[in-house]
């Protein structure tokens, strides 16, 4: 009996990305986010029949038309590739960027356990409390850690571990020289069009596919989480040309951890009690709507560029009055009878992780409800949930942002 050749498991591969500096180049992956069910690349083709006049009724040949490559990508981004995502859906120029107030280095090694740690400067140690400061960043050492401000001496100034970090201890040895740093910051707003980027997607390695596509613009970009889960992103992603590749990428993924959803605190049309307490699930869907119809001497697409920007927002929330429903269809919180008006709120989401150096903030300042779902009836005798859809605009014509992501984080660069 023949024997198969041996089959390629499916968990053996993986999604790489970089950004381009310029379109028609590829570039080597730099980041290399942990993909999830739900990803894919697909390659389609359009093809034409031809038929001629031969004195048969036989189908002569087949011309492809347009070849054309996408990708999907689900992931659960750590605040790094957070910035980097953001900027692929947001455009080019979106990233305005902050260096860290406090960037200086060790003026010697510590060991692991160390209580304090020796720095060559105290610029942005002023102050009292307590500071959370990142070591070592980009290397294995890295690690964040939680000190006591001021430092003492005259320089270099002594750092005390807080007692709330690791009992007072640091987890890791650091070289002298290594870096001491508070998070960068990136504020993220949508732009005219986007920068194109290189993905690589590996199916089996050199035994199967690794497919590298070149000039890649964000399509569709879903933010998601839900009650006691993790934050999630979905991507569609639509490229321009592909090229299979010889040997693999070297993975380096981001050590830092995931974005739960019990790490936020929501605000709902300006207010952080009532429903922005009893939002139990939400999603920001943005559509940039992409031209991929650009085609001119080659088989693939000439160029894609950014169309119109859609920005959805959803959330479910645990009814508890019929606000939404009255602002939604009677035109505000008291309103009693059919209105033309549609209420406009807002919408701020702050996630704050453990180590309080990284944070991740959607603001979506303008959002004009749509749907407000009366929840349904049920005998069951369980809680009432609530859908709520809204639209982001940009307050009335005045071309204000429809979503500004800030990421504090330790990427020192503008993405």
């Amino acid at each position: 009996m023949p024997v198969l050749v041996q089959p390629i498991r499916s968990d053996l591969g993986y999604v790489a990305c970089g950004k381009q500096s310029v379109g028609g180049t590829s570039v080597a992956p730099n980041v290399f986010p942990r993909f999830m069910d739900g990803s894919s690349l697909m390659i389609s083709a359009k093809a034409e029949d031809i038929w001629e006049g031969d004195g048969s009724r036989r189908l002569g040949s087949i011309v492809k038309n347009l070849q054309e490559v996408a990708i999907k990508l689900t992931i659960a981004p750590r605040p790094n590739e957070i910035g980097f995502f953001e900027v692929m859906a947001q455009g080019a120029g979106s990233d305005t960027y902050t260096a860290p107030t406090v960037s200086t280095t060790l003026s010697s090694a510590t060991l692991v356990n160390a209580t304090t740690a020796s720095v060559a400067a105290n610029t942005g140690l002023t102050g009292s409390g307590t500071i959370a400061l990142v070591l070592s960043a980009g290397t294995a050492r890295e690690e964040i850690a939680i000190f006591n401000i001021p430092p003492t001496g005259a320089g270099p100034y002594v750092l005390t571990v807080a007692s709330a970090y690791n009992g007072g201890h640091l987890l890791l040895a650091h070289n002298s020289a290594d870096t001491v740093q508070t998070a960068a910051t990136h504020v993220i707003t949508d732009q005219s069009d986007g920068n194109y980027y290189t993905f690589e997607v590996s199916m089996g390695g050199t035994a199967g596919s690794i497919i590298r596509v070149r000039d890649c613009k964000c399509k569709t970009l879903k933010r998601s989480a839900k009650a006691g889960s993790i934050l999630m992103y979905e991507l569609e992603v639509q490229g321009i040309a592909c090229v299979a590749q010889g040997s693999a990428a070297t993975l380096t993924f981001d050590p830092h951890p995931y974005v739960l959803f019990t790490y936020g605190v929501f605000t709902l049309d300006g207010s952080t009690s009532g429903d922005a307490l009893a939002v139990d699930s939400f999603d920001i869907a943005q559509n940039n709507n992409p031209d991929t119809t650009i085609q001119t001497e080659q088989v693939t697409l000439a160029a894609i560029i950014f169309g119109n920007l859609g920005l959805d927002v959803g959330l479910s929330i645990i009814y508890q009055n019929g606000n939404r429903i009255a602002e939604t269809y009677f035109g505000s919180a008291t309103g009693t009878t059919d209105a033309q008006a549609l209420f406009v709120g807002s919408l701020l989401l702050v996630f704050t992780l453990p180590d309080t150096l990284n944070i991740v903030t959607y603001s979506v300042p303008f959002m004009t409800y749509t749907k407000a779902e009366p929840p349904a009836l049920k005998k069951d005798g369980k809680a009432f949930r609530q859908a709520l859809s809204a639209t982001s605009t940009s307050n009335f014509a005045q071309n204000q942002y429809l979503l500004q992501t800030t990421v504090a984080n330790t990427s020192y660069a503008a993405y």
